[in-house]
């Protein structure tokens, strides 16, 4: 039976220059997801979004005091996949093309809306606005028949990551 859970997670997104975002230090306990060229968001357990958003912040007033660095995490919500049927499941719900190395982190449709996606050993974290909440949980249902998906959210925690932290993931586009 598939392990399906809505999680909330730390985003934080930082806007700057690709030379200033390339050189980045890994930030402790955060995926470094990028986005575009000009901005990087960093995904963590949502105790840790102050400590994130610091490292970042700090950073930032070193190299690139323009740079623009926002907590997003209120704006979107996490769906988590675990298991071996994750990948199947997620294939009913994306064509995105999912890359074979972890950790990865995807961007498109899922379920008819965007998201973004990252990938981990055995770990699929959907993230889509806020407002596609509901409708992700109601395709869930339709894909997965009787699984029970809880309408609350837990924290995103140190037991749902796996031991190559802190990693550097992007998008194939932007490698």
């Amino acid at each position: 039976m598939p392990n399906i859970q809505r999680t909330h997670a730390a985003v934080v997104a930082c806007h700057a220059s690709a030379a200033a975002l390339d050189s980045m230090p890994s930030i402790p306990n955060a995926y470094a997801c990028r986005v575009a060229p000009d901005e990087l968001w960093l995904v963590a357990p949502p105790e840790l979004l102050a400590a994130t958003e610091r490292c970042v912040v700090d950073y930032c007033a070193r190299t690139e005091p323009t740079a623009l660095v926002l907590d997003q995490s209120d704006g979107w919500s996490t769906f988590t996949l675990r298991g071996d049927e994750g990948l199947g499941i997620f294939a009913q719900l994306s064509s995105i093309p999912v890359p074979s190395t972890r950790p990865a982190f995807v961007q498109g449709a899922v379920a008819g809306g965007p998201a973004k996606v990252l990938l981990l050993d055995g770990v699929i974290h959907v993230l889509l606005p806020l407002t596609l909440r509901h409708h992700m949980a109601a395709r869930l249902q339709d894909v997965c028949g009787s699984v029970f998906i809880s309408s609350a959210e837990s924290p995103l925690t140190s037991d749902q990551r796996t031991s190559i932290l802190p990693r550097r993931v992007a998008t194939p586009a932007l490698r």
